[in-house]
């Protein structure tokens, strides 16, 4: 904005200095020969100087601030008017058939082209006819008209490079200060990425957390508890179920590993989904709950992010239902049977809830199924058991 008013002010206020300038060598050189003796014809002259002057200072000020072409044509209409008298009274004395120069560069300043060009056929007409008025003669007309139509085009093509210059120069700085609030926002854009970046993987690193090594240490700790229970009737179940403990505890350590790899695109060092799921089963029955694995449909590829969804989802709601149903049965569906999607689907006979609360691990799978575009179902009767269901592209 100060680059701009700067550059504004040097440009105006030069051409109203140069308009100034002229109307005044003109005036001295007309009153300091002996032509002009009449006082009320000094006075005339004077008078109409001032309105030129004025009107091409404070005039010419008000229209270039318009958009409107109206008040621009009738500001060139009057000083044409005033510059044809001051040229009529002053009869060619001096400098003052060069008195409507300074109109030819407001008309570079603020018409376009085709009304500049326009205007200043007019002021050309105007400085003939004015020349003519006064002296009736066709040599002197043809003497004064070639240097003025000269000094009219000099003017005009030098005064037109100088309003260009200064509107490249205000683009150039408009387009710097929109670059520079472009940048700005663009900085605040990346940092606003990078902090959701940031927060993603927190609450990834948290679901892997939550479904996988939370799964494994609740299985753990009920393996431990069972043991505890039987030791002292049948130590030989005990010793197995503390045995099963150890085995999950490895598996524990390894499924870390797996989920620093998990979303690789080569996943071939990792197990087959359904095995997964059924491996899952496996170490999840007990004397009092039975689970249950069906596979419907022929497993094939899909990519690592619904793998870890499925998986996950069938960790989080075996889980819950290990530790809130009280069921004595859990079903676990893994449907390939649809070429576009897979379900997976697990229920219990448990308990239920009254309400359900969307914890941490029901979040976590939420989230996984929505970054996939799938859909998830919870379905709880309370007394009757609860069921999760998703389904996921693939």
């Amino acid at each position: 904005m100060n680059k701009n008013s700067v550059s504004s002010f040097n440009l105006n206020t030069g051409t109203d200095l140069a308009f100034a300038l002229v109307v005044f060598i003109s005036f001295f050189t007309a009153f300091s020969t002996s032509s002009i003796s009449s006082i009320f014809l000094i006075m005339v002259i004077i008078c109409l100087g001032i309105a030129y002057v004025s009107n091409g200072i404070y005039g010419f000020s008000y229209v270039r601030k318009t958009k409107t072409l109206v008040p621009k044509l009738l500001y060139f209409f009057i000083q044409l008017i005033i510059g044809g008298l001051i040229i009529y009274y002053g009869k060619g004395v001096g400098f003052t058939t060069l008195i409507l120069l300074p109109v030819v560069a407001h008309t570079a300043m603020i018409l376009d082209q085709e009304w500049s060009l326009l205007v200043n056929a007019a002021v050309l007409l105007t400085h003939s006819v004015s020349v003519w008025s006064f002296s009736h003669s066709v040599p002197i007309l043809w003497a004064g008209v070639p240097i003025f139509f000269a000094a009219q085009v000099f003017i005009l093509i030098f005064t037109q490079m100088a309003v260009n210059e200064q509107k490249a120069r205000e683009k150039l700085e408009k387009l710097a200060s929109d670059l520079s609030e472009a940048n700005q926002r663009l900085s605040e854009y990346a940092k606003q990425v990078h902090e959701l970046a940031v927060t993603q993987e927190r609450n990834r690193f948290a679901r892997e957390i939550h479904d996988g090594l939370g799964h494994s240490l609740t299985t753990i700790n009920m393996q431990i508890n069972a043991a505890s229970v039987v030791a002292r009737k049948d130590p030989e179940k005990a010793i197995y179920m503390l045995e099963n403990a150890q085995k999950l505890t490895a598996e524990a350590l390894i499924d870390v590993r797996n989920s620093v790899y998990a979303l690789r695109k080569d996943a071939e060092e990792i197990e087959d989904l359904p095995s997964r799921i059924h491996r899952l089963v496996d170490n999840t029955k007990t004397t009092a709950r039975d689970v249950i694995f069906t596979l419907i449909g022929a497993p094939r590829i899909i990519s690592p992010q619904a793998d870890l969804t499925i998986y996950r989802t069938a960790q989080e709601a075996i889980n819950n239902a290990q530790k809130h149903s009280s069921a004595t049965k859990i079903e676990v569906l893994l449907d390939y049977s649809k070429d576009d999607s897979i379900t997976l689907k697990v229920k219990d006979n448990g308990v239920g809830a009254e309400k359900i609360h969307n914890g941490f691990g029901l979040i976590g799978i939420q989230e996984r199924v929505r970054l996939l575009n799938g859909n998830v179902e919870i379905l709880n009767e309370p007394g009757k058991g609860f069921l999760v269901k998703i389904v996921v592209p693939g």
